[in-house]
């Protein structure tokens, strides 16, 4: 599906973003951490308290200055990802505060890390109108996490940081499978440590090739990631959990979850590094972040990377998004390209179907359970090539 989608981006500084067109995810990117995750593919730096303060105030005058000049955009969402951004709590709830005073009432979502949450981030967190806080914890027992390159922190710490923030609608645990040493007996636990959580709703990522240098922490075979997939989704189905994605459960069927894509395809992203894709464009924001200071203090774009997409293009990422979400609308998709899925993509279509990957509902596509791996290995490799936009960017300090 993914195969005529082209993944090259151009050098376009000084590149203007147009308003969009009716209400976007409006994703925020905080990259400071504690450390360094060996698997990590996102784009993160290390904290340092006064970097990250002078980063959090060019945060905010640059989505003071997109509220200004798109005045009609709305936002009902946002999104705080990194990074750590609770490293930054304070600062991060008063760029909400900021951003409700131009959009007025939004749900927001903010990841955090079990080792700095506490009950007074969570506080703040919780009257700054957080709705959905989401926790790095990769796994809950600290051997695991010692193979994941990652600090030790007890089962009785996590849980307790996953207690503090039961206050919020939703508390999303991130875990992640598929590294090496791990048994099918480990990835249960995980679940099960979920399922006895004051956590609701469980986000299972299939490790990637990280975007640092030398790769310390690498996945193992295509082979065993399916086999851990198909458990891990028939345990949490003799659970009870209702799946919303195919990498998301919940042990309700609201709330927000990770992938902002599921509900909207288009999205707008604020912060260095961030990315955003408005009709027919994919952008990404400098990932230095001296320059990215520089720009906003200018009052200059901080888009440093580009790419046109085709309606092709355009088709098969509103496709992928649809399936990982577990049904890809047809009407939904007429109405945005103005013809139908069996027409823009039939070879693909025809082939998923013939293996028994999707079925049609008359108005859904749906992935079957044979399919459901199927869709997170594609969404997967989807990371994986935004991955190495990102960790060409870094490398070459654009």
């Amino acid at each position: 599906m993914m195969d005529r989608f082209n993944f090259n981006v151009e050098l376009v500084d000084g590149l203007e973003l147009s308003e969009p067109e009716g209400p976007l995810p409006l994703y925020v990117h905080v990259p400071f951490c504690p450390f360094m995750c060996p698997f990590c593919v996102f784009f993160s730096v290390p904290y340092r308290e006064a970097a990250a303060r002078a980063y959090v105030k060019s945060l905010t005058a640059e989505v003071e200055g997109l509220m200004s000049r798109w005045e009609g955009a709305r936002f009902p969402e946002v999104y705080v990802g990194g990074g750590t951004p609770t490293m930054l709590t304070e600062g991060v709830c008063e760029l909400l505060d900021v951003i409700r005073s131009y959009q007025g009432a939004v749900e927001a979502s903010v990841e955090g890390s079990p080792y700095d949450v506490d009950d007074n981030k969570v506080s703040m967190l919780a009257s700054a109108g957080v709705t959905r806080i989401s926790l790095g914890v990769q796994s809950f027992f600290p051997d695991r996490l010692a193979r994941l390159g990652r600090p030790r922190i007890s089962s009785e710490a996590i849980l307790s940081t996953i207690e503090a923030c039961s206050r919020v609608k939703t508390v999303n645990v991130d875990i992640i499978f598929n590294y090496p040493g791990q048994r099918e007996g480990d990835l249960i636990d995980e679940v099960e440590a979920f399922y006895n959580s004051k956590a609701n709703q469980l986000t299972l990522y299939p490790l990637m090739p990280s975007i640092r240098e030398p790769a310390t922490v690498c996945p193992c075979s295509e082979k065993r990631e399916r086999a851990l997939y198909r458990l891990a989704v028939s345990q949490a189905r003799r659970l009870g959990l209702t799946q919303l994605t195919a990498w998301c459960f919940s042990k309700s069927s609201g709330g927000l979850s990770d992938e902002y894509i599921v509900d909207s395809d288009l999205f707008v992203g604020v912060g260095a590094g961030a990315m955003s894709h408005l009709r027919g464009l994919f952008t990404a924001n400098t990932f230095n972040i001296s320059k990215y200071e520089s720009l906003v203090a200018k009052g200059e774009p901080t888009v440093s990377l580009a790419r046109r997409l085709s309606r092709e293009e355009e088709e098969r990422l509103y496709a992928l998004y649809g399936l990982y979400g577990l049904g890809l609308d047809k009407d939904g998709f007429r109405r945005k390209f103005g013809r139908g899925v069996y027409r823009a993509m039939p070879r693909e279509l025809l082939l998923m179907e013939l293996l028994g990957l999707v079925k049609d509902t008359g108005r859904s596509i749906v992935p079957t359970s044979r399919g459901l791996y199927a869709v997170s290995l594609l969404m997967k490799l989807f990371y994986i090539k935004v991955s190495h936009i990102r960790a060409m960017a870094i490398r070459a300090s654009l």
